[in-house]
């Protein structure tokens, strides 16, 4: 006989067996979905990809959006900077 600890391998295995076989005894049972309880679970996939989608459609939308206020702020910045020299007047041809 094994001794852990002052008692027996066979008196300590005996509740961890029994919690073992009864682990064992008890098995998920994977219920199949009815007709209306498909549909219903289909119609809810659909509803949250059309909302998904139009979520990313808006957003996609102000990206656009964004990027062409950001361009046109650019645009009219360098206009800003751009400076347009004054015409020379003519001098004539002898004196330089």
């Amino acid at each position: 006989m094994n001794f852990v600890a002052g008692a027996r391998i066979s008196d300590a295995a005996g509740p961890v067996k029994e919690q073992f076989d009864m682990a064992k005894k008890e098995f998920a049972k994977f219920v199949r979905p009815d007709g209306a309880a498909r549909e219903a679970e289909a119609a809810k996939t659909t509803r949250l990809r059309a909302l998904r989608l139009a979520k990313e459609a808006e957003i996609a939308e102000e990206k656009k959006d964004a990027a062409i206020r950001e361009a046109a702020a650019k645009l009219a910045k360098a206009e800003l900077r751009r400076r347009v020299r004054a015409p020379q007047p003519a001098t004539p041809a002898g004196l330089t």
